[in-house]
């Protein structure tokens, strides 16, 4: 590794970083791969416990891979005599448990698992024993057959190997023994929406019970949403449940605690503020000698120091009580806005150096002023966290109660209680019940687990290293192995904690060497994915100590593990590419900044906007050059021995949501560009959303006009703005929208399309559902196609999203639109789409949402931001309670020095953060990267990532670039388009890139062309060209043989004719045209009550019921089918009453007696037997009610519910009698010498129709012309 960051020489730092882009051989660098291989073989060791640190493109999804197979797999044993090899068996698949970080990486690594154990089945021995021996496992006949067992055996596993996350696996466990766990076991988890709202309700009831002191603390200084936020983040945190409690049953001991936390007494506490306030007024020891002081200021001092001076000499000279009434005079006179002690306007730099005892008293009387500014707010902070844990409490509590009642977990939930049951005193029975223990736990990702999972895993493997659970089982030492990335620990707002990933490394590591078993700490840092030029500008920008700070961890001592196997002690960052020679490049763009013009338009409120100035923000700009860009990077020919460019190659990575999103994402569709955006949104905030919300605000209050037009000009109604304003402009004064729409409608096409889906809708809005209202309005009446029309395919996300959200609201709620509308409004539903959802897109997502994904192609246009955090909420530690103690800071100007100390670590950790969030984003990219930005104002936060990059290309050597100079295609030094933007910026680009070495020609070569006169071309070798691109061209490539352009005979030769069979058709289910006309429906006036909805679904019902009891009653004696029947039907679930139950049973019974039915009731008879086969020239898939087959003939039956029953047989329905001669012709197939009887059986009236076979041979399925 490269030597130590703090202190090093930048221009060394820097040759190292440029080591690796100019050297490199074309090809892969098999010592890079050599040295990869050694380090994950010692790693996938299943005789160790192993904590990996595995770098950015690394192969950790495939030492996992390599983990979990050597496990499972045979090996020799270490301690059999010499010369006498034995192998030991394999560690059952049930025995072992990974766990991962998200449901994405479990599911991969499950596919990859399975199907890496699927090929093994088919393998020839020589190919698996390839493969076994790459995995360090002997190939032998006994090692072959486990191996190829493996598929079988993971795959017979209840729910296969058990791979998943964390919750996923404390779900499990809960459920599992619930009685240990003192929970209910059909407990349900609850989503963040509906989490939410029940806090909040929660939260409503209890407020209004709190007494008068406690609302009037919180009301002068926290909002309700405010409020709302913390006691969410009170609620959910371990550390605040101890201050929860005692606050909701000590409330003195709390505030306490806290008084303690701040440096105060409860007495002091007792006291007002005004007493306080005058107590620091009057007696303080410097008073008399400032009288004196501003005395003298006031006769040498300037006009301004006199001013000044003047007004403190008055505040000296009132009264007590006015002195504290005019505390901020005194405050404002003698500290700055941000707080400190004033010189300026006080006292001049001479007079502060003739007098220096002055200076010093004004000093020391400002810093007396701040202890009490500080006291005070002490005060404040120390009522305020009283009365905020004190509300707290309650709502928690209740919250909880709610929660319990209703059988709900949140995700926390699970891993509280699932810790809380691993430390009780029967865990040991717990571990020993699941599935006979744990033999190997595996761990993904582990820079990301939170303090309480990282117990929940020290608890499973407490007994891997003590006692008789340190035993040596059949398959070797129970293990331990973890992987993760200190670099990439991302995700501190879900609780990760990156210290805590060494401190656990540090415990396995005591723990495994105190029980003298292998550890091992192996190190990954050849990355499979990043080209030279990327990985030198990330070593190069982490190479900065402000930079490197919370990425480059210096280990402290020596990491070697029991067998001395262990990595070295690493310093500093060094990456190692398995990729030389394969080309790369990256680019720093400057900055976009705003023109003149654009800050005049921006700031001038007096003039009317003359221009769409949105479209001249520094941002805006931005957007479309990387649109311009994009679109020529994928319009580019590919650079020799790669494929050309793709929009599933791109990926724009932005570090949070900003509107620069949805600027860039406009921009790509106007260049047609296919673009998806993978960065969360809320539901409520889709546009699709918006129209449908609109709609449903429209159906609910028609009178409201502005909802109504917005309806209209949404795609929904379909109005231009001009029809609109010719609707809206010819009605009679205070004439409602909608009144002038149903008078006028027929006037226009438009208009009375949108007449009639309104119209449709609104008759239906107080008997339907919120989601089968939303049902018909995007299927029936054509909404989701008028929508997809005009906002793009990605419109269908939300819309779908939005029915689901409709069918989880009315499952937990009663089904009103009002409400509907109320608590989607109200509620945190957002759209999630998976990465890799986006198909042939380019992606544009955030950082944190891009672990584990690459591109060829990734922008970081975002990079002028600061990084977060929440600095109102901190967390001390009180000694003498023991308790972590919460202080809430509604605004910056109630800080203390303690609160202020926090903010500062707070600060620091937030920065590390960002920088490792930087880490992320920039080992994504593969091939290239693109780093640019808009300028904030006039300076660059030094803290950015521009600015990071930016130190970063320069210390990696990077040249400056023109614009023009390759026209930012793929090839470096193509010739410049025409089309380059007047409005380039005339800075240069920085580029650090290495040219892809020619791939070698395996074409046959023809004699070459006379040279060409003129200067030679340069002799030097492609790979001795410069990295940057200078020196001279690359040779030109071989020629092509004759044969290369024109088409192989094969390709011009049609395909022979075929006529393959047409889809399987099923008869009993109409497929467009194919078996003729449905049979006539209900006319609506019959079910005028009732919605044509609940019409189709209690008709099925019925027919569902009736076709049961035909199947099942036959079995029984015939006395007793009647009573049966009629119990059956009388059951709550049928949703009849006494009297239909009795009718209906009574048509079941009679069509049970219809003569021409008798054979199919007998015990030869077949109840729903299924048909298929090939008639005519179309599949067949069907299945018959009731069949019999005879001596003599074959007797079927199908039972028809429906109420239209035809008179005569002629006219039954054609789609019944093809149904039933497609039935016929299979029959006769199966039973040529048999002739077949079909039965249509009308179940209303009851009635059998023997079908003629004249006129089932007319509607017989025809065979292909």
């Amino acid at each position: 590794m490269s030597g130590p960051v703090q202190g090093a020489d930048c221009g060394a730092v820097a040759g190292a970083a440029r080591g690796p882009v100019s050297g490199s051989a074309p090809g892969p660098d098999t010592g890079a791969i050599a040295q990869a291989n050694r380090q994950q073989a010692m790693a996938s060791d299943p005789t160790a416990s192993v904590f990996v640190s595995a770098s950015a493109g690394s192969g950790k999804t495939k030492l996992l891979i390599d983990r979990l197979l050597r496990l499972m797999l045979p090996r020799l044993d270490p301690h059999a005599p010499p010369g006498e090899p034995t192998l030991l068996p394999g560690s059952p698949p049930e025995r072992i448990l990974c766990l991962t970080f998200t449901k994405a990486a479990a599911a991969e690594m499950a596919i990859r698992l399975q199907t890496r154990l699927g090929r093994w089945v088919t393998l020839a021995d020589a190919a698996l024993d390839s493969e076994l021996q790459a995995l360090s496992v002997p190939a032998t006949p006994d090692t072959r057959a486990r191996a190829r067992a493996l598929f079988a055996q993971v795959l017979d596993m209840p729910g296969g190997m058990r791979i998943g996350t964390i919750h996923a696996f404390c779900q499990s466990l809960l459920r599992r023994f619930p009685l240990e766990a003192a929970m209910n076991p059909h407990f349900t988890v609850m989503e963040e929406t509906e989490a939410a709202l029940a806090l909040q309700s929660c939260a409503e009831s209890v407020l209004g019970t709190l007494g008068a002191d406690v609302l009037a603390t919180l009301a002068g200084q926290i909002g309700l949403g405010d409020f709302m936020t913390l006691a969410a983040t009170l609620r959910r945190s371990p550390s605040a449940q101890p201050m929860l409690a005692l606050a909701g049953t000590q409330p003195e001991q709390a505030q306490a605690v806290l008084c303690r936390a701040l440096g105060l007494t409860p007495a002091a506490l007792r006291m007002d503020d005004a007493t306080f306030i005058e107590n620091a007024c009057t007696g303080f020891a410097q008073e008399k000698a400032l009288r004196e002081a501003f005395c003298l200021l006031e006769k040498k001092g300037t006009e301004a120091i006199r001013a000044n001076v003047t007004r403190l000499l008055d505040w000296l000279a009132l009264p007590p009580a006015d002195r504290a009434a005019n505390w901020q005079l005194w405050r404002e006179g003698l500290l700055t806005r941000d707080g400190k002690p004033r010189r300026q306007g006080l006292i001049s730099p001479r007079l502060a150096k003739e007098h220096e005892e002055i200076a010093q008293l004004l000093q020391d009387e400002g810093e007396r002023i701040m202890a009490v500014e500080d006291a005070l707010n002490a005060r404040h902070l120390a009522r305020l966290g009283t009365a905020v844990l004190r509300a707290a409490a309650p709502v928690a509590e209740a919250y909880a109660r709610r929660k319990l009642a209703h059988g709900q977990m949140e995700y926390d939930d699970l891993i509280h209680r699932t810790l809380a049951l691993l430390r009780q005193p029967g865990a040991a029975w717990v571990l020993y019940k699941l599935d006979g223990g744990i033999d190997h736990l595996l761990l993904d990702e582990v820079q990301d687990t939170s303090p309480e999972q990282w117990r929940i895993a020290g608890d499973l493997t407490e007994e891997f290293f003590v006692g008789e659970g340190a035993r040596t089982v059949d398959d070797g030492p129970r293990t331990v192995f973890a992987v993760g990335d200190y670099k990439q620990s991302i995700y501190g707002f879900q609780g990760a904690d990156p210290e805590a990933f060494r401190d656990w490394r540090n415990r396995f590591k005591q723990r495994a060497l105190g029980a003298a078993l292998p550890w091992r700490e192996p190190e990954l840092t050849v990355s499979f994915r990043s080209t030279a030029p990327v990985l030198a500008l990330v070593d190069a920008v982490f190479a900065c100590p402000q930079a490197a700070r919370g990425v480059v961890v210096e280990d402290e001592g020596d990491t070697q593990g029991a067998g001395g196997d262990g990595a070295a002690p690493r310093r500093g960052m060094r990456h190692v590419t398995a990729r030389p020679g394969e080309g790369g490049r990256v680019e720093l763009w400057p900055l976009e900044e705003a023109e003149e013009e654009d800050d005049a338009q921006a700031i001038s409120p007096w003039q009317p906007a003359q221009a769409n100035t949105t479209r001249q923000s520094p941002r805006q700009k931005l957007a479309d050059r990387l649109a311009r860009y994009i679109a020529r990077q994928l319009a580019a020919p590919a650079q020799p021995g790669q494929k050309p460019l793709t929009p599933a190659d791109v990926l724009v990575l932005v570090p949070r949501r900003s509107p620069f999103v949805g600027m860039l994402v406009r921009a790509l569709k106007e260049q047609a560009i296919p673009v998806i955006s993978l960065v969360r949104t809320g539901l409520a905030d889709q546009l699709a959303v918006q129209d449908l919300m609109a709609l449903c605000a429209a159906l609910l209050l028609p009178q409201d006009d502005l909802t109504l037009a917005c309806v209209l000009t949404s795609p929904l109604g379909g109005l231009s703005d001009d029809s609109l304003m010719a609707l809206a402009t010819g009605r009679e004064r205070g004439e409602p929208l909608w009144s002038a729409l149903r008078e006028r409608h027929a006037m226009r096409p438009d208009w009375a399309q949108a007449w009639t889906m309104l119209e449709t809708l609104f008759g239906r809005v107080d008997y339907l559902s919120p989601y089968e209202l939303l049902c018909m309005a995007l299927g029936q009446l054509g909404g989701r196609a008028r929508l997809l029309a005009r906002l793009g395919p990605e419109a269908a996300e939300p819309v779908d999203e939005l029915l689901s959200t409709a069918l989880r609201y009315q499952d937990q709620n009663p089904p009103s639109l009002q409400g509907f509308l109320h608590w989607l409004r109200h509620s945190q539903e957002a759209v999630r789409r998976e990465a890799e959802a986006g198909g042939n897109a380019v992606r544009v997502m955030t950082a944190h949402g891009s672990k584990g994904l690459q591109a060829r192609l990734v922008i970081l246009p975002d990079t002028v931001g600061t990084p977060k955090f929440e600095d109102r909420l901190f967390w001390t530690h009180d000694a003498q309670s023991g308790l972590d103690v919460p202080l809430y800071v509604p605004r910056a100007a109630m800080a203390v020095g303690l609160t202020r100390k926090l903010a500062e670590a707070m600060r620091a950790r937030a920065v590390e953060e960002y920088n490792r969030l930087l880490y992320v984003a920039l080992t994504r990219a593969a091939d290239r990267l693109v780093v640019c930005g808009w300028k904030p104002g006039r300076t660059v936060p030094p803290e950015s990532w521009y600015e990071r990059c930016r130190l970063g290309f320069e210390r990696a050597g990077a040249q400056p670039r023109g614009w023009d100079d390759d026209a930012d295609t793929n090839g470096p030094g193509s010739p410049a388009p025409a089309d380059i933007p007047a409005d380039t910026p005339a800075a240069q680009r920085l580029v650090l890139e290495e040219l892809p070495a020619p791939p070698p020609s395996r074409l046959p070569s023809r004699p070459q062309s006379p040279a060409p006169s003129g200067p030679k071309a340069g002799a030097q070798a492609p790979g001795a060209a410069s990295a940057l691109g200078e020196g001279s061209p690359p040779p030109l490539p071989p020629a092509l043989p004759g044969w290369v352009g024109h088409a192989p005979s094969w390709r011009a030769t049609p395909p022979v004719a075929e006529a393959p069979l047409a889809r399987p058709l099923a008869p009993a289910r109409p497929d467009d045209a194919m078996l003729g006309p449905l049979p006539p429906a209900r006319s609506p006036l019959e079910v005028s009550r009732i919605s044509p909805a609940q019409a189709r679904e209690a008709a099925f019902r019925k027919g569902s019921m009736v076709h049961a009891l035909l199947q099942f009653l036959p079995d029984h004696a015939p006395d007793r089918q009647a009573d049966l029947a009629r119990a059956w039907l009388e059951r709550p679930a049928s949703g009849l009453n006494a009297d239909e139950a009795a009718a209906l049973a009574a048509k079941v019974v009679a069509v049970l007696r219809l003569p021409d039915l008798a054979p199919l009731f007998t015990p030869r008879a077949r109840a729903e037997q299924r048909l298929v086969g090939v008639a005519g020239a179309q599949v067949i898939m069907g299945q018959v009610d009731r069949m019999c087959v005879l001596d003599d003939r074959i007797v079927v039956c199908d039972f028809k519910s429906g109420r239209h029953v035809p008179r005569r047989v002629e006219d039954t329905p054609v789609l019944y009698l093809r149904q039933m001669a497609a039935y016929r012709v299979l029959l006769g197939q199966i039973w040529p010498q048999k002739p077949v009887t079909c039965v249509l059986v009308w179940t209303e009236q009851p009635r059998a129709d023997v079908l003629p076979a004249a006129l089932l041979d007319s509607h017989a399925p025809q065979a292909a012309p």
